[in-house]
């Protein structure tokens, strides 16, 4: 009997399996994420503005501080379909959201920061080398796999004809 160990050693099936063990390795790196923030700030007039124009997140929104502030000023907040509206006189609000809103500017002037966050993945270009290569991975070693057991069948008849050979000498 074989044992399993020399199945694993058998030079395609060790080969898939570093493939497999290689794709493996690439999709977990493909799947680290990074939290990214920026912030912005500045004066907006009258006018509709999106937040996040500016910065380029190329990711999943995680977070967005608003923090907008005014001596005079009329401000609608639009997220999602729902509006508020605010009417700042002298102080500040501080606005927490999960998807960019619209901000619309309808007098005044008013002093604005926010900080946005999302989710950033650097490596999610292993991904589709990762998966081909476990494919070729999973084809090399199913193919040694039947292979392998297509010469253990060859040892196990050699064997078999050498026990009935033994016993018929020729003369």
């Amino acid at each position: 009997m074989t044992s399993f160990r020399e199945g694993l050693n058998y030079p395609p099936i060790k080969i898939g399996l570093i493939l497999l063990l290689l794709a493996f390795l690439m999709s977990l790196a493909a799947s680290y994420n990074v939290l990214r923030e920026e912030s912005q700030a500045g004066i907006w007039g009258p006018g509709t503005y999106v937040i996040g124009d500016e910065i380029e997140a190329s990711g999943e929104i995680v977070g967005i501080n608003l923090e907008v502030s005014s001596d005079n000023a009329s401000v609608r907040i639009i997220e999602n379909g729902l509006e508020t509206t605010y009417t700042l006189s002298g102080r500040a609000e501080t606005l927490e959201f999960n998807s960019t809103p619209s901000v619309v500017v309808e007098s005044g002037e008013i002093h604005y920061s926010y900080t946005i966050k999302w989710i950033e993945y650097p490596y999610s270009y292993l991904s589709f080398p990762a998966f081909f290569i476990m494919i070729v991975g999973s084809f090399i070693a199913f193919k040694g796999y039947f292979s392998f057991l297509e010469s253990l069948k060859e040892k196990a008849m050699e064997k078999k004809r050498g026990g009935k050979n033994e016993g018929h000498e020729l003369q």
